[in-house]
């Protein structure tokens, strides 16, 4: 197998606390990469600010490119260590120049995007940074860019798996102090990573199984369950437990790949590696607890489930904030039914205005409920503007009424559930407690970083999800993300039909993540709604499939908020007013 690595590290970013173990990190992988057979300037790159030099995305560019360019591989390595932001749930690693250069930064999730459809058979992807949130090391306005090339030219999509020092999102939020995120001490993920690649922990190597082959190899599934159990350990035994992320992450899609291959590695009993293996930390995980919540609201009872709840909240990967969303979403609000079966209601917020030039409004007096005029098929979009100048787009869809939840500020859910006065109700009535808390662990999890599904788990979910005569299109949103982690295509387009056939409605997301707006742009005609993403992640992925929005909404993203769900400021309002009312948009 013909391996290759590029190893990145930035200990000088801008004006933010200097980090002192980031190019050592890159360098010690490097050595190891060297050890593995890469070769020096052929397969294997070392790029580090050492010595004074800038770390630019075209250097990372360049090397990633003449890699894919050359005689080919089976495997790439990126690695990265330095410091990085979690803008609109989507991962950034800031260069040298950045924040003050917008574009000094790398766009992680566009980037694995292409990654998938570069031509190389299996890329991993190792990130050894925080995940704080922009606002903490005032790096609102980071976009980054894209390190693999654009080229389009494969169309099969490849393997990509992606480690992380922590969890996104709002688990690392109480690091606001830019010297607080320093002490993220990479080094403790890197040293436990670097022990595993190395053979120091023989217990998570196997052999192949191949005849003749006495080596012993680190699979992508081991060093993911491995690294969960050994970095909380790590950091419990520097005592670092109040001020830094402990809890690392990892997306895995390749099936029996390998990372490492050592020799020399006596076999150890069979009992002792499987004992090892089936291991995790003392206590649970983050995924573990989501699991834990989502078999619950699946399968359960509401006892069983108020039970499950009552356990995982003490679980310390959780912590009050994925608590707090969780009591915030679960619970029924407002009316069950409208007389036109379909409209908005709203908690946590009031809402100022809304726009929807061919679709009939109508606002009630207390800012919290909309009642819009039905006797179409199929869905609209709406403009929502709230009492603080902020919005979103709703999609509204007949028979149905959209429930928003407004949590300190961020919009952290948007559900579906049908008017009790319409056909569909006696089909959600007896399952409907479970949708609802169901879609609450998706939102709460969400918030903290992203709604997890292992490979087994998406039938079942996919096959809960649908009741009867109806799909909840809010639970489909999320399930369509978690399918999309894991590269499940065909999941993503059975829904996108199954939504399409039964309501009449094509979901602007779950069209993105089927990849049937590949190489698109905008077109009023089409019957998808809304016209732009409705979960915040969403946006990264639109540069990587090259999909242009109408240009009346040029700058837009600049104007997203601090939200899972697509939250607007001001002048993002305004602008989506403007389109909506000349009818540029629909």
């Amino acid at each position: 197998m013909i391996r290759a690595g590029v190893f990145i590290g930035v200990d000088r970013t801008g004006n933010l606390q200097e980090l002192f173990d980031a190019a050592s990190g890159a360098e010690s992988m490097y050595r190891w990469a060297l050890g593995q057979g890469m070769k020096d300037g052929v397969t294997a790159e070392l790029i580090t600010d050492g010595n004074n030099r800038r770390v630019t995305p075209d250097r990372i560019f360049d090397a990633i490119t003449k890699i894919i360019d050359g005689p080919g591989v089976d495997q790439l390595i990126l690695y990265y260590a330095g410091h990085g932001v979690n803008i609109n749930r989507n991962e950034h690693w800031l260069l040298t120049d950045a924040p003050r250069n917008a574009n000094a930064a790398v766009d992680m999730s566009s980037s694995v995007e292409l990654a998938r459809f570069s031509g190389i058979p299996h890329v991993v992807v190792i990130s050894d940074a925080c995940r704080v949130a922009p606002e903490g090391i005032q790096a609102q306005s980071v976009r980054g860019v894209d390190i693999f090339p654009n080229d389009g030219a494969v169309m099969r999509s490849n393997p990509v798996d992606q480690f992380f020092a922590c969890l996104r999102g709002s688990t690392a939020a109480e690091l606001r102090d830019p010297k607080d995120a320093a002490l993220n001490y990479t080094a403790v993920y890197t040293r436990a990573l670097l022990d595993a690649l190395t053979g120091s922990r023989a217990e998570v190597l196997e052999r192949l199984g191949v005849a003749g082959d006495t080596a012993r190899y680190l699979k992508m599934w081991a060093l993911k369950r491995y690294l969960e159990a050994e970095i909380p350990q790590r950091v419990q035994a520097l005592r670092l437990e109040r001020r830094v992320n402990q809890n690392p992450d990892a997306i895995i899609t390749s099936e029996n790949a390998w990372l490492s291959r050592i020799e020399g590695i006596p076999a150890l009993p069979r009992r002792d590696l499987g004992s090892v293996m089936s291991a995790g930390p003392a206590t649970p995980t983050f995924r573990e607890t989501v699991v834990d919540l989502t078999h619950a609201a699946l399968e359960n009872s509401a006892a069983d489930w108020a039970d499950t709840v009552e356990r995982s909240v003490r679980s310390p990967a959780v912590d009050t904030r994925f608590t707090a969303t969780l009591d915030a979403v679960a619970p029924q609000f407002g009316p069950d039914h409208l007389e036109t079966e379909c409209g908005i209601k709203i908690r946590g917020a009031r809402i100022r205005d809304v726009v929807a030039p061919r679709t009939h409004l109508h606002l009630g007096a207390e800012g919290d409920l909309v009642r819009v005029e039905g006797g179409w098929r199929g869905g609209n979009s709406v403009l929502v503007q709230f009492e603080d100048g902020r919005g979103t787009v709703v999609p509204v869809i007949a028979g149905f009424i959209a429930a928003l939840t407004i949590e300190n500020g961020e919009l952290v859910d948007i559900g579906y559930e049908p008017s009790a006065n319409s056909s569909r109700w006696e089909f959600y009535r007896d399952r409907i407690a479970e949708l609802r808390s169901l879609r609450a662990v998706a939102a709460a999890s969400s918030q903290q970083g992203r709604f997890q599904l292992a490979p087994a788990d998406a039938p079942t979910v996919a096959r809960r999800m649908q009741l009867g005569k109806g799909i909840d299109p809010a639970l489909a949103l999320y399930a369509a993300y978690a399918y999309y982690d894991l590269q499940d295509i065909d999941q993503i387009r059975r829904m996108s039909m199954f939504l399409a056939g039964d309501l009449g409605v094509r979901l602007f997301d779950i069209e993105l993540l089927s990849r049937r707006l590949l190489d698109g742009s905008a077109d009023p005609a089409r019957d998808i709604v809304p016209f732009v993403p409705m979960l915040a992640q969403g946006w990264s992925l639109l540069r990587a499939h090259r999909f242009h929005l109408h240009p009346a909404l040029d700058g837009l993203e600049s104007d997203l908020q601090d939200s899972v769900w697509s939250l607007y400021g001001p002048a993002g309002v305004k602008k989506l007013r403007t389109a909506l009312t000349r009818g540029e948009l629909k």
